[in-house]
């Protein structure tokens, strides 16, 4: 939309009409150095998924090569078969997760999640794993999850891995993003291929004004969100809405 409006139609003169402000310029203005870290996106020239799937049915876990097939389904319809990342898992491990009646640790709900994401690594990540962090009013430490046991390289098998190290029923606390995302930060500050981070909660955050100020810094950088909501999270409408009530705040939609 212009700048300026016309003068009333009264005066015979009238106000210079500048040119319409797109986003990518208001973009540039909310981000004016650009970028913060750029990286050379490396596809398959083939499609192929980062880990040889074969393998992994004829190792016993068919079910799991079935959720890494839908995952190039999905990436295909994207035009991203083929690409190599690195995929994050982040848990939310607050009370309500599990109390008063939830129960997504117990029922296996937070399980089934870990396996579609690590389903999804398979796809695009070579070291075959993720990691997984759970988080609530802190994070909690990284456990490498994959589709084989490797302990020299610190990986855990993904069967029964929620119950055995991620769920701490006796140290649940509330719903903080801010730690999630900085954490996110630093990864992709440092970070040489794209970040795709999977944030898994059941409710909206208590720090949700620094939480917003995060997502949009990290626009900057080589990150995708993608926000899984195992209930209704207003919060998450917020972040929807970003380019309508803050036009051109970051340098592109970075959340899903």
């Amino acid at each position: 939309m212009a700048l300026w409006n016309r003068t009333p139609q009264s005066t015979t003169q009238h106000l210079p009409q500048h040119a319409p402000v797109t986003t990518a310029q208001m973009a540039a203005q909310f981000n004016p150095n650009g970028p913060a870290r750029t990286i050379s996106i490396v596809k398959d020239d083939n499609g192929r998924p980062a880990v040889d799937l074969t393998k992994v049915r004829s190792g016993g876990h068919e079910e799991l090569a079935k959720k890494a097939d839908k995952a190039g389904i999905s990436l295909s319809k994207r035009g991203l078969s083929g690409i190599r990342a690195q995929a994050r898992l982040y848990v939310d491990h607050s009370g309500s997760m599990q109390f008063p009646e939830a129960r997504d640790y117990s029922n296996g709900n937070v399980q089934k999640m870990v396996d579609l994401a690590l389903g999804f690594a398979l796809q695009i990540d070579v070291d075959g794993a993720i990691p997984v962090i759970a988080f609530d009013s802190s994070l909690k430490p990284e456990v490498n999850v994959g589709w084989q046991e490797d302990l020299q390289r610190g990986i855990e098998l993904y069967q029964g891995v929620v119950d055995r190290s991620i769920w701490k029923p006796d140290h649940m606390g509330g719903t903080s993003f801010v730690p999630v995302l900085q954490d996110i930060k630093r990864e992709a500050m440092n970070t040489d291929v794209p970040l795709f981070c999977v944030i898994i909660t059941d409710g909206s955050p208590s720090d949700a004004h620094a939480a917003t100020q995060l997502v949009k810094e990290l626009a900057s950088y080589p990150v995708f969100l993608k926000f899984l909501a195992i209930r209704p999270v207003d919060y998450l409408g917020t972040l929807d809405d970003l380019e309508k009530t803050q036009p051109g705040c970051r340098l592109l939609d970075n959340v899903d």
